[in-house]
Formats: structure tokens, C-alpha cells, sequence
């Protein structure tokens, strides 16, 4: 992978990072214009709730996400969408977003809300209380 990106036409705009300390990652994710998340479903794996995604999102980082497993679902309008293995929609979304700052400051903005919205830890608290309310037959 390295060694593609190296000839590529934006190879001085492509950074291979090892691991990056849980205490940093914020401040790490705040540099990024964009996350990828190209996953691939295989016949054994399927993504799941990329915990990555809402990091990313919750620092107003939008996500490019294929759509393998619960992708979709969590980026929501947060970023966009792409199908699995389309390089070339990648491409056309990565070239679209770094001519149009707009459009990815647009993205940005709705990626920290779509997390505020539905994936804060005051609303996964009531969505869990609802249910426990719900399987006790309490009312809400």
C-alpha cells in the first residue's frame, strides 16, 4: 500500500501513521481533514460499529465510508457514503471535498452534530433507560 502511495500523483499529501497513544488521539484526529474508512466485507467479518467513525465525527472530522456492515449507519450525514471496492467514487468524493472546502466544512459541521445528536453519552443513556423501561413495562 505504501509503495502505490508513493507513486501516486498525491503522494506528498499521503501520511502512513503507526498507532497513535489513546491521550493524543484527539488532538491527532483534529489535523485530519477527512477519515476514510474503506472497509471491506469478508465472508467471516463484517464492520461493525466503528467506534473510530464517531471519534473522528465528535471532532468534526467528517468520515468517507464504504458500505460494509454499519457504516452508513453511523456516518449518516456526517460524511458520505461510498460503495465497497468503488476506488474510483473514493476518488471522485477525496477530490470533490479537497477543491470545495465549503461542501467539507458543511461536512464538519454536521459530523459533530450528527454525534451530539445520537451517539452522546446523555443520549445512549436514555435510549438504554427507555429500553430497561420498556422490558419492565414502566412507563417513560
Amino acid at each position: 500500500m505504501e509503495v502505490k502511495a508513493s507513486t501516486s500523483p498525491a503522494a506528498s499529501h499521503i501520511r502512513f501513521r503507526g498507532s497513535v497513544p489513546n491521550a493524543d488521539l484527539p488532538d491527532f484526529l483534529r489535523t485530519l481533514d477527512v477519515l476514510v474508512v474503506p472497509s471491506i466485507t469478508m465472508p467471516n467479518w463484517n464492520e461493525q460499529f466503528g467506534r473510530i467513525i464517531i471519534e473522528a465525527m465528535a471532532c468534526a472530522v467528517p468520515v468517507i465510508g464504504s458500505t460494509c456492515g454499519a457504516i452508513p449507519e453511523i456516518v449518516g450525514e456526517g460524511g458520505v457514503v461510498f460503495p465497497e471496492r468503488d476506488a474510483g467514487q473514493l476518488r471522485a468524493t477525496l477530490e470533490r471535498l479537497a477543491t470545495d472546502r465549503s461542501a467539507l466544512q458543511g461536512l464538519s459541521q454536521r459530523a459533530q452534530q450528527r454525534v451530539m445528536e445520537h451517539f452522546s453519552w446523555e443520549v445512549v443513556a436514555l435510549r438504554i433507560l427507555e429500553i430497561y423501561h420498556e422490558l419492565l413495562g414502566l412507563a417513560t
